[in-house]
């Protein structure tokens, strides 16, 4: 599987992007710089003090609205009707907090207009508040969503969810329904979602090295299980933050990122998100910085 690269869009404004409606044209001068895909994640809401399990001293609470964050499948709608190439990824839409019907009419539109560039990460999210009983209604949401998307009529019988002979328009444009990769820690529950249930993980932004060697481990033991071949697995990790609170030089930046991302390649990792608003480049030294990624991917 060739390896990729995908820009995180979290935390551009207002440093590249004066607004989310300046998102789409920044994601376009992306795609000319020669990146992958864009990723964007999801809070539906906020709450005064939201410590970040992976990053103990971080706080991502809000007293007040700063308007740079937005709906996570509108804004890639807008992305994918300014681009031809790129993918959007939802790293990660909440898939408990969302009713089944709507997410999957609007990942299938999503799918459609984008002519197929569409990959669903879907998670459990980590801040507890936004929703109660989040895995199991997780699962079950993502079970009924790709029942309506693979079948012309559909019946479904859940705890959560049922219904009977229902159709979902549109029908998505990738064949089997869009793929499906689950966000989240190493464990064990997570790769057995991967293996019986997904297309790839999406590591936590924060995960070690390790972190991801034994997700890495556990998913190949779960595809072992599942008959499937772990080779047909992606995985995708977010680039190491740098250490200190910088300012930094863009050749240490630089650097940093292709030394990490030589090593975890050697585990067999697939996509990588580039954390700009931690990395801080400018857009000249961010397209130096794809440039040598690219080119190392090639070598």
């Amino acid at each position: 599987m060739r390896r990729s690269f995908g820009m995180k869009l979290g935390g551009l404004v207002p440093k590249y992007a004066r607004s989310i409606a300046d998102l789409p044209a920044l994601a376009a001068e992306f795609e000319r710089m020669g990146v992958d895909d864009v990723i964007h994640g999801e809070h539906i809401l906020f709450a005064p003090r939201m410590p970040h399990p992976g990053e103990p001293a971080a706080t991502h609470g809000r007293t007040g609205r700063r308007s740079d964050v937005s709906d996570v499948t509108v804004l890639l709608t807008a992305i994918a009707t300014r681009t031809t190439r790129l993918k959007v990824v939802t790293g990660v839409v909440l898939a408990a907090a969302h009713p089944f019907a709507l997410l999957a009419k609007q990942t299938a539109t999503l799918d459609v207009l984008s002519g197929g560039r569409l990959v669903l990460g879907v998670g459990s999210g980590w801040f507890a508040d936004e929703f109660q009983d989040r895995y199991a209604i997780m699962e079950e949401t993502v079970r009924a969503v790709r029942k309506l998307w693979t079948s012309d009529i559909s019946s479904f019988a859940g705890k959560w969810i049922n219904y009977e002979n229902m159709v979902s328009e549109p029908a998505p444009v990738t064949p089997g329904g869009v793929p499906v990769w689950w966000g989240g820690k190493s464990t064990a529950a997570m790769a057995r979602r991967v293996a019986t249930m997904g297309d790839g993980w999406i590591a936590a932004q924060a995960a070690s090295y390790d972190d991801i060697a034994l997700g890495m481990e556990r998913i190949e033991a779960a595809c072992g299980r599942a008959g499937r071949d772990f080779a047909e697995v992606g995985v995708r990790v977010t680039l190491p933050r740098m250490p200190g609170e910088g300012p930094w030089a863009k050749d240490a930046v630089i650097e940093h990122a292709v030394a990490a991302e030589r090593r975890l390649s050697g585990l067999g990792v697939t996509h990588y998100t580039i954390p700009l608003d931690l990395y801080r480049l400018e857009l000249d030294a961010t397209e130096e910085l794809v440039a040598v990624l690219a080119g190392d991917e090639r070598c």
